[in-house]
């Protein structure tokens, strides 16, 4: 299993691995050795006691993730709008200088809004956090006399950077009286879709995202949601009008998600693929050595495979 995915992807299963057995032990804090896993990491700390002759100080901080997020975006957003208001600083500069205007910001908000809630107690501002996020939980049916109720797993897999979820975070999010949910239908994997035509309709497009995880070339995990979704077999632009059938029809099992750069590296160099089953793609590189992509990893097929020709390799 190692040998099917990168450096990085195996760090992350490892951290996922020890808070999989925390949440699965009787008693985490039990063993004085483990303890440390069920301590809180979350904080905020300014190191006042260090002042930079720059005039700058330092400030460490671990969030919940949605809030870490939230904050990302939050800095990004304010970093753009300085650089549109004619700021030459360097991106890090300006989203230092958003972070402080953050928190100026809040501080005008506050005094604002003090005393300002209707009859409801509710404050009239709109939804604080509206972060989107695609988070997926194994769920099953359990019969209690005539109710039938959905039970989740208490860990799933959020999308955003393949990080392990647990369901007591999305409750808390959720519980937030100013946080927005939006709940998507489930999408069957499994299931054949297909459109007329070469465009790939938003249905078709999310249940490949969804299926396909990341770039599908061996190797490559860049999230598959910001990837191209290409056609496996070429779509033929003139069979329609010279009565010939599609070979390369617009269809889930005809469709794979690649990132931009392997996306060109198959459509102007010798690389081919094919999908033997849904989400499971063999490559064949121009020296003719084959692997075996699927959401587990890579497996070379050959032991003459030389990881040296795969471009891109993270």
């Amino acid at each position: 299993m190692a040998g099917k995915i990168g450096l990085a992807q195996l760090d992350r299963l490892v951290a996922e691995t020890i808070k999989r057995f925390e949440l699965a032990a009787p008693d985490p804090a039990a063993d004085p050795e483990d303890g440390y896993l069920s301590v809180d990491p979350r904080h905020a700390t300014l190191n006042d006691q260090d002042v930079h002759y720059a005039g700058t100080m330092h400030f460490e901080a671990d969030l919940d993730l949605a809030d870490a997020l939230d904050l990302d975006g939050a800095l990004a957003h304010g970093a753009a709008t300085l650089k549109a208001l004619g700021s030459a600083e360097s991106l890090d500069v300006r989203r230092a200088k958003a972070l402080g205007d953050l928190a100026r910001t809040q501080t005008a908000l506050d005094l604002h809004t003090q005393g300002a809630t209707d009859a409801r107690g509710q404050d009239g501002l709109p939804a604080a956090r509206e972060v989107v996020l695609n988070a997926h939980f194994a769920a099953e049916s359990v019969r209690d006399g005539d109710v039938v109720q959905t039970v989740f797993g208490p860990t799933g897999r959020l999308e955003e950077r393949h990080k392990l979820l647990l369901l007591d975070q999305v409750k808390a999010w959720c519980a937030d009286s100013r946080t927005k949910v939006t709940i998507k239908p489930v999408i069957d994997l499994n299931a054949e879709l297909s459109a007329p035509g070469y465009d790939i309709p938003k249905p078709i497009r999310e249940q490949v995202a969804l299926r396909d995880r990341t770039c599908t070339f061996p190797w490559c995990t860049r999230p598959a949601r910001s990837a191209d979704v290409d056609h496996v077999v070429e779509y033929d632009h003139d069979a329609e009008a010279e009565g010939r059938p599609q070979p390369g029809p617009t269809t889930s099992s005809n469709l794979a998600c690649l990132c931009r750069f392997h996306h060109r590296l198959k459509t102007f160099t010798a690389w081919t693929y094919r999908m033997v089953a849904p989400g499971v793609f063999e490559w064949t590189s121009p020296h003719g050595h084959r692997y075996l992509r699927d959401r587990h990893g890579t497996t070379r097929l050959d032991d003459a495979g030389d990881l040296g020709e795969l471009p891109g390799r993270p």
